[in-house]
């Protein structure tokens, strides 16, 4: 991986005939990061705080978005696939992870327990 390139998991739902959302890896530049980004605001998350499935909802001025988190300190659990047999994916610090799935039945998430700290990036568009 290039410097000007960022290693990252994305949450998306549109290419699941079922409407479920997976998680695949992607590439992106670090540019267009800079490019959509609408803000940057650092987040400290309480441990075990958890939302059951939901989606990446479209931002009432800019449409559909991408959530974006970077990973500082602490774990941030995402849940993805089947309602009644969700996979469980694991970040930790350094790690990057985009939510497009504003569609279909959405992911549940989970915080750590011994919280999280993350940098939350919203993002004009959806990353793919």
């Amino acid at each position: 991986m290039t410097k000007d390139k960022l290693e990252m998991s994305l949450v998306r739902a549109r290419c699941v005939p079922d409407g479920r959302s997976e998680i695949i890896s992607i590439r992106v530049d670090r540019d267009l990061i800079e490019e959509r980004l609408i803000s940057r605001t650092e987040e400290v998350l309480e441990p075990g705080r958890s939302r059951a499935l939901h989606l990446a909802a479209d931002h009432p001025l800019h449409g559909p978005v991408t959530y974006l988190q970077h990973i500082t300190a602490g774990a941030f659990f995402v849940y993805v696939g089947s309602p009644e047999q969700l996979e469980e994916h694991v970040f930790g610090p350094g790690d990057w992870v985009a939510f497009n799935d504003n569609h279909g039945l959405g992911h549940a998430s989970k915080v750590g327990p011994d919280g999280c700290t993350r940098m939350f990036h919203l993002l004009r568009g959806q990353l793919s």
